[in-house]
């Protein structure tokens, strides 16, 4: 800081040191003990004899056109110390406090996330933030939960949007943890089973409300004259490493959806009826549901909604609408 910036330059004579006023408070700008040093130098600088005087000195100084000037090139007090900031938080800090501020943002709901659940909203919030709210609305909707209404609400908030940030931030996880089961839901004619048996080559199996697990295992047959069985689509799909359509999973009595939920956790293998069944990779179910029927809502277990790597809902547009119309073929 130079002495030009210092207001009402005086000298006392009790101490013989040089005052300034700075944002309306009177400090010392040079102590007596350095002023005479400085006087020398600045009148070396002026090709001036000094007085032995120091008074003279100064009011010599004082009346000289170039004292502004050369006092403040020459004369510097000490620069404040820098006010003391927060060190940088790191990535892994970040994600740290992201991590404890999603469990904080769902204690309203009853809910606590799951390593699932983290792992799988993780990646949705280093795809986007839109792709992460999707991910969190769509799960507590395919639980039918009661706090849909407010979830959906709450995830607009600018806490979300930190927490979200913050997982961004750190980047994507290392490993997936869900990779077997999609789940596209909405109205009929939204396209969601056409687009799903696009992605599964034309595999599906239509669900109702009494096929058990051994309905979704086995095909019966006659063999010989005798009944039969043989591994059914699903079965082949899982020892290929295939993906498959369940349409209207949701139908699905509670035993087949327990089922289900143990072959999409990730295990290689599982017995059935004594018999080995090799889960390969590229494995994957696609269930297609219409979320709400007759007035009533078909949710699913939360286990299984939190195996889902993509929980995806399906609207009608005013373009779908319009091909009501006008048929599909129409520019």
């Amino acid at each position: 800081m130079k002495i030009t910036e210092f207001d009402n330059i005086t000298k006392r004579t009790s101490d013989n040191a040089l005052y300034g006023v700075l944002n309306g408070k009177e400090v010392c700008v040079i102590p007596s003990d350095k002023l005479y040093s400085v006087y020398f130098d600045l009148y070396s600088t002026l090709r001036q004899t000094p007085f032995s005087s120091r008074e003279k000195q100064y009011g010599y100084l004082q009346s000289h056109p170039k004292f502004k000037e050369i006092f403040g090139e020459i004369v510097n007090t000490e620069a404040p110390a820098p006010k003391a900031t927060a060190p940088e938080m790191s990535s892994k800090e970040k994600l740290m406090r992201g991590i404890q501020n999603l469990m904080n943002f769902f204690t309203e709901f009853a809910f606590t996330p799951s390593f699932r659940f983290t792992n799988t909203f993780a990646f949705m919030a280093c795809n986007s933030a839109k792709s992460a709210k999707e991910y969190v609305d769509n799960y507590f909707a395919l639980m039918d939960s009661s706090y849909v209404a407010e979830v959906t609400e709450k995830t607009n908030s600018a806490e979300f949007k930190a927490i979200v940030k913050d997982f961004a931030q750190y980047g994507k996880p290392t490993s997936t943890i869900n990779n077997r089961l999609k789940i596209y839901f909405g109205p009929a004619g939204t396209g969601k089973t056409t687009i799903a048996q696009e992605e599964s080559e034309n595999r599906c199996i239509v669900c109702n409300s009494s096929m058990l697990p051994a309905d979704l295992m086995e095909d019966f047959i006659f063999k010989d004259g005798n009944p039969d069985f043989n591994p059914s689509l699903l079965w082949d799909c899982m020892e290929q490493g295939k993906t498959i359509v369940l349409d209207e999973i949701n139908l699905l009595p509670f035993d087949s959806l327990r089922f289900l939920q143990g072959i999409v956790d990730g295990k290689s293998e599982f017995y059935y009826k004594n018999r080995p069944v090799h889960i390969h990779d590229g494995f994957q179910i696609i269930g297609t549901m219409n979320l709400s029927l007759g007035g009533m809502t078909y949710g699913l277990p939360e286990p299984l909604v939190d195996r889902c790597s993509v929980a995806k809902e399906y609207k009608l547009t005013a373009e779908q609408l319009a091909k009501a119309i006008v048929g599909w073929d129409a520019e």
